[in-house]
């Protein structure tokens, strides 16, 4: 996992491949399995939070991590909770600067996001780019992340989540 502050430039192939697949489906024309194939072949940055923590939020007991294919992309979501946030609820520094972490969507479903879900104990998805018009959620089901975080392979019992 690469850390970053700032940058831009242009997008890698697999970021390109990515944002294809993702406008596919905003058209209507959207595979799946090629979606994820791209999301594992793409570089993706995460926002992060005060002590390093990355940037999620919790809905129907699933924890979704944003990620995103650019600068652009991040700071657009950034600048839109900056200005929806109350006072002191964000760190100060988003106001001069966006720290993150650039890693490849493998590393991400198949490494980070099983460790940090056996860590919290809470299902964990992705979703890319949420502040596009074309963002892509990707559920913590199989065929996206391992087996042994799936939703469809596992069951919640008293919080913690269980192979079944």
């Amino acid at each position: 996992m690469r850390s970053r502050m700032g940058g831009g430039g242009k997008p890698s192939s697999g970021t390109a491949e990515l944002r294809a697949q993702m406008g596919a489906f905003l058209r209507g024309e959207g595979d799946s399995r090629a979606l994820v194939e791209a999301v594992r072949g793409a570089e993706l940055l995460l926002p992060l939070l005060g002590e390093g923590a990355v940037w999620t939020a919790d809905s129907d007991d699933i924890r979704w991590l944003f990620a995103f294919t650019g600068t652009r992309e991040m700071h657009t979501f950034l600048q839109q909770k900056w200005e929806a946030a109350e006072p002191g609820e964000l760190p100060a520094e988003l106001a001069r600067y966006a720290r993150y972490v650039a890693v490849n969507g493998e590393e991400l479903l198949h490494e980070l996001l099983p460790a940090w879900v056996g860590r919290d104990r809470v299902p964990m998805g992705v979703v890319v780019d949420v502040s596009s018009e074309s963002r892509a959620f990707l559920p913590p089901v199989s065929g996206i992340v391992p087996d042994r975080i799936a939703l469809d392979k596992q069951s919640v019992t008293d919080g913690e989540v269980v192979a079944s």
